[in-house]
């Protein structure tokens, strides 16, 4: 079957069991209800969002030109007790064959918790700039992923053909494979046929992409999406950077407060089975829940209905296979951590020796970011070299004490000493940074990641930091993160400052 937009096009939408019955108790006492607690609960169901401002806005536009752009301003037009009174004959998802089919039923839920929690974001972010229609920007996070909604119930061969696709291929290739076009282009074209207004497709749009609130909104979804198998994927820097630029405020502070929303998206709505982002927050070891098969006749098997009173609590992680007993992975301490930057910044006076603040700066690095082998190497006196000077977890066996590299080289190391930067070696570069390395200092790291830095005093080099999490046995699973990432190169730039303050740093 073709793809056609036409498929797609405004009717009645089934609404989540849930929402129906929390609804219809808030008809019985309608009279002390506010708008305000009709709302959130429409919020929470991206069927009875869309529906809900599709129904107003095409009454609306048959009579003016004015538009309504949030749930709260469409139950005013309303009328709540109309609202209420009318929505109890409005079709329920677990009713129907889409809610009989637990894969289409699955693929629903998915969507509706990442909806959720982009909406969260959206919306405590725009708040947190000041922005009195918050709400406008929390109904976009929510409308965006409308077209993948209508997908699973108006076309599931077209859905479970794009969700198979997008596991060997990009999303632009498996869009284009599938529904002729990219979902970008189509999801304005669907939200227009569904009366959307203009505001909210402009917020949608890529065209001002740099305007605050489209920053806002576009690192919510990025922040939705990539956080969906775990919260260690290094695209999420890229939204907690744009957060961080928009709102005027550190990092640390952004990513406190995007792991405090999704925890609170997650206990809102609990009644959904499919796990939440916040699920994933301890990243307890053990293995990802099954993919979907990519067995085609499933759609059409009408199947039990899938229970919604599993919650996510209900459903613990199965643990990893058990082989021998793995290395602990050493916790981040992050009052350590900040302890050692407060304690660089009290002696930048040059009261610390050489060695006084490499304790300091090692310290930092072990147990405030849960490092295990650690490296301050220096310029050696003759200006050719550097070499190791202070290291941390790093046994007399392993060579790694021996780390040196010549300056003005070619190998990644050397390059480095060009400028103060630094490097996360993982999966996503190895490929092109590994071979830059010199055969030597390979043996010498092994084939983990590791994070390293060089350090400058002004436009003078003074040395570089290397650390990792361990490479023996059993430690590889001791994984590097973004956040820490982020971490290790603050507390490297602190730790260059402080350096460059110790009168003979050599």
């Amino acid at each position: 079957m073709s793809f056609s937009l036409e498929r797609l096009q405004p009717g009645p939408l089934p609404i989540f069991r849930q929402t129906h019955e929390k609804l219809t108790r808030f008809g019985m006492r309608q009279d002390k209800i506010s708008a305000r607690e009709v709302a959130n609960e429409i919020l929470a169901d991206p069927f009875a969002t869309l529906y809900l401002l599709y129904s107003i806005n095409q009454r609306v536009s048959e009579r003016s030109d004015a538009e309504v752009n949030t749930v709260e301003h469409a139950l005013m037009m309303h009328g709540i007790s109309a609202f209420l009174n009318g929505v109890r004959n409005w079709p329920i998802l677990e009713n129907i064959p889409a809610g009989f089919n637990p894969r289409l039923y699955a693929a629903v839920q998915t969507i509706t918790r990442r909806a959720q929690h982009a909406a969260w974001q959206a919306r405590d972010f725009a708040v947190l700039h000041s922005d009195i229609r918050a709400e406008e920007i929390q109904v976009a996070a929510i409308l965006h992923y409308a077209p993948d909604l209508l997908l699973w119930l108006r076309m599931p061969d077209q859905a479970f053909a794009l969700q198979r696709k997008r596991r060997r291929m990009s999303n632009a290739e498996a869009e284009m494979a599938v529904l002729g076009d990219r979902l970008d282009n189509l999801r304005l074209k669907l939200l227009e046929m569904w009366f959307i207004p203009p505001l909210t497709l402009d917020l949608l749009s890529s065209t001002n992409a740099a305007r605050s609130r489209q920053v806002i909104l576009a690192a919510s979804l990025e922040i939705a999406q990539h956080s969906d198998r775990g919260w260690w994927d290094e695209d999420l820097m890229r939204a907690y950077t744009a957060l961080s630029s928009v709102e005027n405020t550190d990092i640390d502070t952004v990513i406190a407060t995007v792991h405090a929303n999704a925890a609170r998206a997650a206990r809102c709505c609990d009644w959904l089975q499919a796990p939440p982002a916040a699920t994933w927050g301890p990243m307890i070891p053990g293995p990802w829940p099954p993919e979907p098969a990519d067995d085609e006749e499933e759609l059409a098997k009408p199947e039990v209905v899938v229970s919604a009173a599993v919650t996510p609590a209900a459903r613990p992680l199965k643990p990893a296979v058990v082989e021998p007993e793995p290395s602990i992975c050493p916790m981040p301490d992050k009052d350590v951590f900040r302890e050692a930057m407060k304690g660089i910044e009290s002696h930048l006076d040059g009261s610390y020796t050489l060695t006084q603040m490499s304790a300091v700066i090692l310290k930092g690095l072990h147990t405030g970011l849960g490092l295990k082998r650690i490296i301050l190497a220096m310029i050696m006196p003759d200006g050719l070299r550097v070499k190791s000077r202070f290291t941390f977890g790093v046994t007399g066996e392993d060579v790694l004490r021996h780390f040196e590299f010549e300056l003005g080289g070619k190998d990644l190391f050397s390059q480095m000493m060009g400028k103060m930067q630094g490097v996360w070696l993982n999966e996503g570069n190895r490929q092109k940074l590994w071979p830059m390395i010199h055969p030597k200092l390979q043996a010498m790291l092994g084939e983990g990641d590791f994070y390293t830095m060089s350090l400058y005093n002004g436009a003078k080099p003074i040395g570089l930091i290397y650390a990792d999490r361990g490479h023996s046995k059993g430690e590889d699973q001791c994984g590097l993160d973004p956040m820490t990432y982020t971490d290790f190169k603050m507390l490297c730039l602190q730790a260059a400052r402080g350096l460059s303050k110790i009168k003979s740093p050599v």
